[in-house]
């Protein structure tokens, strides 16, 4: 078995366990013949299952083609899963096992839209139901009115 130099672990260590270019490539796009090459193939994939629920439900269907496509579909899922295999088995030979859940930031200043978060969290932990209300540039996370508040546990006093 091959082992990483100390470096790489350190440097792994240091970028968390995606690696210092995995902001870039997250930016990056995929090359348009290679979008349009998942596109036909996603097409192709609704087209052999409309044809073949089509072919199930226009009548008896014969049963060499449905020798077919269940070889086939042996095939497909077979080599998909493989592949599949072979992916996860290839990252973990170039960064190793996983040790711990990656690094997040915890801040949660602004959702996805860009609107900013108005929120006590230390209140909300103990809510049972939260409502979200969106004005204009402001999304507030609020207790609703008339909802009981669970109840705190009895904490026993010792004299």
């Amino acid at each position: 078995m091959l082992k990483k130099p100390p470096s790489t672990s350190r440097v792994a260590a240091a970028h968390g366990w995606q690696g210092p270019r995995a902001a870039q490539q997250a930016q990056e796009h995929l090359p348009v013949l290679r979008r349009l090459g998942h596109a036909v193939l996603v097409a192709a994939g609704w087209l052999l299952f409309a044809w073949s629920w089509q072919r199930v439900t226009a009548g008896r269907p014969e049963l060499g083609e449905l020798r077919w496509l269940m070889l086939g579909a042996l095939a497909v899922v077979s080599v998909l899963t493989t592949g599949w295999i072979a992916h996860n088995v290839g990252i973990h030979r170039r960064k190793g096992p996983r040790r711990s859940v990656p690094a997040v930031e915890m801040a949660y200043d602004a959702d996805f839209n860009g609107r900013r978060i108005d929120a006590d969290w230390a209140r909300l932990a103990g809510a049972r139901c939260i409502d979200v209300v969106v004005d204009g540039a402001v999304k507030r996370f609020v207790e609703p009115d008339g909802v009981p508040r669970p109840a705190l546990p009895a904490v026993e006093e010792i004299a």
